[in-house]
This record gives C-alpha cells, sequence and structure tokens, in this order.
C-alpha cells in the first residue's frame, strides 16, 4: 500500500478527528483505501486523548496515516483545526471516524466541486445502517421559527410541507441534487484555501452546532452549500458520545445558545432574544430530564415491584404469630390495614435493605446498562440478591424469614415478567411500523 502522507501530488486532505472509537475508525479507514482517489489523498488523525490504545490499535493497520496525538480532549471543531493547519491537499475532506464512504465518494465530490466553482462546501447522501435517510444530512438554519416547528412535532405531522419541514427539509426528493443552507459534520467537502479563509471552526462550539455556524459563514461569505446525492456514505451517528448522553445534551443545547448569541439579530427575527433563549433552556431541561428519568426507570419499576408485594405479604399476614412478635410492638391495630405507630421506620429499612440489594446487584451484572436482557442473567441477579437478602435475614431471629423468602421469589418472577413483556411489546410495535412502510 502506498503511503499517500508522502505523495507530492495530494488532491484531498482526509482530516478524521477520533474520541475512543478505534473499531469505527478502521472501517472508515478501509473504506477509504478502497475509494477512487486514494492514492491522491492524505489521512490526517486527530486523537482527542482517548487514552484507550486507538493509535496503537491504528497504527498496526494503516502506517499511511498521520496521526496526530492532543493530551486533552479539545472538541471537535477545534480539533479539526489542527488537522486542516497540518493539511497541504487542494481539497479539504472533514469525515466523523464512524462512517463509511462508497468506492465513488471521493473521485465524486472531486468532480462536483470542480463543476461548481461557486460551491464552498459540499455534502453526500447519508444513510442509517438500516440503509435509511439520516435526515441530518440536509437541513435549514435553525431560525426560531424552524426550530419551534420542528421541537413542537409541526415538521413530523407535516413533513411535505415548505414551512413546518424546513429542519430537515422532508418535503424535497431524497435523491434530489440541491442547494441547502446545511449540511452534516459527519461528511464536509470543501477547498482547503476556503476554510483557511473563514478561519476554520469557531472554537466556541465543543461538539454540535459547530457544522451549523460553519454551513452559515460560508453562506455568508458568497459561496453555496451543496447536498450531492449522487454519491452516499454511511454514518453510525452517536457512537463516539453515546457513553455520555447528559453531557451530549448540555453540549447540545449550549451550542444552540452560542449559535443564538452569534445570529440572533442578523437573521432578523422578530422573535426577543430572551424568548428564544428560554426556550431553550426549557428544552434542555426537559430532555435532559427525560433521559435522566429514562436511566433510573428499570431500577424504580424493581424497586416498586419489590416493595409492594413485600407490604401486602407482611400486611396478609400482620395477625400471625411470626408478625405480631416481630412488629408486636408497633402496630396499634391488627386487621386489613395496620397502622405501625411508635416505629414505623422498622419495615422500611428492611424494605429499603432489601431494595438496595436488589438494585446494586442488578447494576453489578449490567441487567440496567442493557437494551435486550437475558433471561439467564435475569434470574442469576435475582438468586444473587434473594440470597444476600437472606442471608442478612438470618441473623435477625425475630423477622419472618418465611414471609421475606416468598416475597424474593415473587419478585424475581415480576422482574423477569415486566421486562419480556415490555420487549414483547417493543417487537410488536417495530413490525407494525415495517409493515406501515411496506405499504
Amino acid at each position: 500500500m502506498q503511503n499517500v502522507s508522502t505523495n507530492n501530488n495530494i488532491l484531498i486532505s482526509i482530516v478524521i478527528v477520533n474520541y475512543k472509537v478505534p473499531y469505527c475508525l478502521i472501517e472508515a479507514l478501509d473504506s477509504l483505501r478502497l475509494a477512487k482517489l486514494y492514492d491522491r489523498a492524505e489521512v490526517i488523525i486527530v486523537d482527542n486523548a482517548s487514552g484507550d490504545g486507538s493509535r496503537e490499535i491504528i497504527a498496526s493497520k494503516f502506517q499511511e496515516a498521520r496521526w496526530i496525538q492532543l493530551k486533552k480532549n479539545i472538541g471537535f471543531g477545534s480539533a479539526c483545526n489542527i488537522g486542516a493547519e497540518a493539511a497541504s491537499g487542494k481539497y479539504l475532506l472533514l469525515l466523523n471516524p464512524d462512517a463509511v464512504v462508497s468506492a465513488d465518494t471521493l473521485a465524486n465530490a472531486v468532480e462536483f466541486m470542480e463543476k461548481h466553482p461557486s460551491a464552498g462546501l459540499m455534502g453526500p447522501k447519508i444513510l442509517n445502517p438500516d440503509g435509511t435517510l439520516q435526515l441530518s444530512c440536509r437541513r435549514s438554519i435553525p431560525t426560531p421559527s424552524v426550530a419551534f416547528y420542528y421541537f413542537a412535532g409541526l415538521s413530523s405531522l407535516f413533513p411535505n410541507s415548505r414551512r413546518f419541514g424546513r429542519y430537515h427539509l422532508t418535503y424535497m426528493d431524497e435523491n434530489e441534487t440541491a442547494q441547502v443552507e446545511v449540511i452534516s459534520g459527519s461528511f464536509m467537502f470543501m477547498r482547503l484555501e476556503l476554510f483557511n479563509e473563514i478561519g476554520g471552526f469557531d472554537r466556541r462550539f465543543f461538539m454540535y452546532g459547530e457544522d451549523i455556524d460553519l454551513c452559515y459563514r460560508i453562506a455568508l461569505a458568497g459561496y453555496e452549500v451543496w447536498y450531492y446525492p449522487e454519491t452516499q456514505i454511511v454514518h453510525q451517528k452517536g457512537r463516539s458520545s453515546a457513553k455520555r448522553r447528559i453531557r451530549s445534551r448540555i453540549n447540545f443545547y449550549g451550542a444552540m445558545i452560542i449559535f443564538l448569541q452569534k445570529y440572533h439579530d442578523s437573521q432578523g427575527t422578530r422573535t426577543p432574544r430572551w424568548l428564544t433563549w428560554a426556550g431553550i433552556v426549557f428544552l434542555a431541561m426537559l430532555n435532559i430530564g427525560a433521559i435522566t428519568l429514562r436511566a433510573i426507570a428499570a431500577p424504580l419499576v424493581d424497586i416498586a415491584i419489590l416493595n409492594y408485594i413485600l407490604w401486602n405479604i407482611l400486611k396478609s399476614c400482620a395477625c400471625s404469630n411470626i408478625i405480631s412478635r416481630t412488629f408486636g410492638p408497633y402496630i396499634l391495630e391488627c386487621g386489613p390495614e395496620p397502622l405501625y405507630t411508635a416505629a414505623p421506620l422498622m419495615p422500611l429499612i428492611g424494605n429499603a435493605s432489601i431494595s438496595f440489594a436488589f438494585v446494586f446487584l442488578f447494576a453489578y451484572n449490567n441487567v440496567y446498562s442493557v437494551k435486550r436482557h437475558r433471561l439467564k442473567n435475569l434470574f442469576f441477579s435475582g438468586i444473587m440478591s434473594s440470597a444476600l437478602v437472606m442471608s442478612g435475614v438470618h441473623f435477625l431471629t425475630d423477622y419472618p424469614k418465611f414471609e421475606f423468602g416468598l416475597t424474593l421469589v415473587f419478585s424475581i418472577f415480576f422482574f423477569i415478567f415486566w421486562r419480556v413483556a415490555l420487549s414483547g411489546l417493543g417487537a410488536f410495535w417495530r413490525l407494525v411500523k415495517k409493515n406501515e412502510k411496506r405499504y
């Protein structure tokens, strides 16, 4: 394999920013090797302090790639700027490490730019791994009205409307070459001279928004931004930030505020700046709150099931000798609704201890960190939690061991049941949606 970095006839400088996705990067580099004009390209990888051995993994397979190692994560745009400073080609391609190009992508991109001297930036058709169009590959500038239509759900309800569908330009044919306002930052093809002329990416954008800002400044400089579906890539969106969803959302909405501060007045919008700012903050709180709730939903469901079963078993046995001996001093009245008075924390402490044991061991066994649950792992985690609880109860001579054991058996069953039921409903819903698309 020719060492393209030492080729004196460089046409394309490909800059890729890596952050803890070495195996995605391998796929991207493999696809580039198969692309036409790769022999006239240089690959510059800027690593944002991954600290995961990415350099060693990549260097063993792609000796031709130039590696720039950063000591700290400075963000996507700033890292791209550093890569561009080391570039020597006529054209600059900013490519995400989780993108796979087609064999004709580089050649088609060069041909398009040669035929369109007024084009400042070009982006291809971008597909999701399942073959569907990634809507972010062509967009409009998110003015207050465009953003409102999108976040209010009107763009989804009326995708073919030129007014409501502007955010992702869903009213356009996905195979239509068109001049647009914004293309995706996962693949941005431009002249290196222009990138340097406008000063590269704005360093204030850590992640998200830098592609919109760059497109906007290219248009302000008098050049065109084009969507060119004659060639396509596959983008595994969000792989680099999947493990840090809350921080990712904070960066996303922070980028919206930075963009608002830069261009609110120049866009000629009538919406007050404070109102737009308040709307962004509200959306951020709503979105981050939903992510947090989704993350703790499963543990909360497990705790609710466990406590509901335990409380009802203890209530049903409240007049038995065992329960009377255990809770006798604290029960004011024996019946279907016993009232705990003198030391109401006694049963609550027991419930909390069991809940903690289950949630801790489920988390330890990665029950909460996977979307598809293995019944074996669920059952094993339940048995471990039960053993831990019963070993503690064993040393408490006055505690109702039989009732606790019964609670654990029922709880394990319902822990498995609600997950299987939810997975079944999800599979059914996906099948319905698939059939809708087919017809």
